[in-house]
């Protein structure tokens, strides 16, 4: 179930990713995440305030600091903060056209379910929990995942699975390639492929 947000934190959100991505993009995935989570760390707010900011996210909103996968990583660390077992969260990036990268990072429980467009390496090093992606994903979907389910209503680009070493991606339309690394289980159009 996702709650939803007063607004009031939304403003603090804001405020911290701008504060983040001034050092997020000279980061490695892992360390840019980290470096998210420590800002978020003191910020109050729940997953609709998180809903409401990843609609606001834009290149224009926010400058040319901000790329596809800081956007994401950030997003994903106030997910993770906050989201619990039952809890979902519906993401619209349709102000960055749907291309926000890494969405569902390390995620352990809950459903992200994304609107549109999905961008590249959705649901890196998720462990359990639930993405949903309503169109199309891009690249690299699952890398390194350990654990959860993954459902592409849509295409899919190459190298989908890259070093995913358990949980479920399922894709309903067409898949660009899968990855010779992937050790979880693929489901093409409800027939397992891998």
């Amino acid at each position: 179930m996702e709650q939803e947000g007063s607004g009031q934190s939304v403003p603090s959100i804001e405020k911290t990713f701008r504060d983040y991505i001034v050092h997020a993009n000279s980061l490695v995935s892992e360390e840019s995440y980290k470096y998210a989570s420590s800002r978020l760390e003191r910020l109050d707010f729940v997953l609709g305030d998180v809903s409401t900011f990843a609609g606001m996210i834009s290149s224009e909103h926010f400058s040319n600091m901000a790329n596809y996968w800081t956007a994401g990583l950030f997003v994903s660390a106030a997910i993770n903060k906050v989201i619990k077992e039952n809890d979902s969260v519906n993401l619209d990036f349709s102000a960055l056209e749907g291309r926000a990268d890494c969405v569902g990072y390390r995620l352990e429980q809950g459903k992200i379910v994304l609107r549109g467009n999905a961008g590249d390496y959705i649901g890196e090093a998720m462990s359990g929990g639930e993405i949903v992606i309503e169109h199309n994903a891009g690249y690299y979907i699952g890398y390194r995942m350990s654990g959860g389910h993954i459902t592409i209503q849509g295409n899919t680009g190459d190298n989908l699975g890259t070093y995913m070493s358990g949980g479920v991606i399922d894709v309903k339309g067409k898949i660009g390639s899968i990855s010779g690394s992937c050790r979880g289980r693929v489901y093409h159009k409800g027939i397992l492929v891998r």
